[in-house]
């Protein structure tokens, strides 16, 4: 793949409340290792990387979702709910473990999704491209040695309540590699006619937020002043962020916004772990 000039680094991206030389939205085709070693770091705000998957293969992979059975995750914790295949770790959090019923939901994803994509898996064309640029193992998170499931389709129509996601606050001990810092990753499936935008704060939670805690999330007012991204999604672009800061999606008008999801968590061990 060519690499995007630099006078491209904020393309389809919006940066109000204040600019942070070390919170830009980078481009850059093929994905580099340094641009993932300044995200963890929390020196720069966002990775784009044009063009993951094809715009064909986005198609293909849209209208096999059409006939795919969504669940939601779990209503007493995520409320609107939100559409989606495949189980998150984050709702089987039991007493300090995962539940069994994890495995269970595990097994009957893979299996559908595996009948979904066939012998063209994108998980595989996706992992390929973070591993050559990582230059390291890129690896299914595990429990007890049992890999967990990754490769969430999602279905966002959006929400202006802000939160964050950091799997050492909210179940620690669980994996056995535990990450040192998370992103998040999503390529984006198939798109809304307008809105449906990513927008990530340079704000991380503090204890003096859950003040301000509206239901799942948090009043958009504990970021304010903090730099901010707004970031508008193209069709087969990757999109990389750190999901320990605040983030929100703008609502969506008309169409689908499906996004093929998952959390990479950076460890000690040169590694990368995904999970959903």
């Amino acid at each position: 793949m060519t690499a995007i000039p630099s006078d491209e680094l904020v393309e389809n991206t919006e940066i109000v409340q204040g600019i942070d030389p070390l919170f830009d939205a980078r481009t850059e085709s093929p994905l580099t290792r340094s641009s993932l070693l300044r995200l963890a770091a929390g020196t720069l705000g966002a990775i784009r990387v044009p063009r993951m998957l094809s715009a064909q293969r986005c198609a293909e992979l849209t209208k096999g979702l059409d006939d795919t059975e969504f669940s939601t995750y779990d209503e007493r914790r995520i409320w609107p709910p939100i559409a989606k295949f495949g189980p998150a770790a984050y709702d089987y959090y039991l007493d300090g473990q995962l539940s069994p019923d994890y495995w269970r939901d595990q097994r009957q994803a893979e299996d559908v999704w595996s009948r979904l994509v066939g012998q063209d898996d994108p998980m595989d064309t996706l992992v390929a491209q973070i591993a050559a640029a990582w230059q390291g193992p890129v690896t299914r998170a595990t429990v007890h040695g049992r890999p967990l499931f990754a490769g969430m389709i999602r279905e966002l129509k959006g929400d202006l309540r802000m939160h964050f996601d950091e799997v050492v606050r909210e179940f620690p001990d669980v994996f056995d590699l535990t990450p040192v810092a998370q992103l998040g990753f999503n390529c984006y499936l198939n798109l809304p006619d307008s809105g449906g935008e990513l927008n990530v704060f340079r704000r991380r939670w503090r204890p003096q937020d859950d003040q301000s805690r509206v239901g799942f999330g948090w009043s958009q007012s504990v970021a304010d002043g903090e730099p901010k991204l707004s970031l508008a999604p193209v069709l087969g672009e990757g999109i990389f962020f750190d999901t320990r800061n605040y983030h929100f999606i703008t609502p969506s008008t008309e169409g689908r916004r499906l996004t093929l999801a998952f959390f990479v968590g950076v460890t000690a061990e040169n590694r990368l772990v995904i999970w959903a």
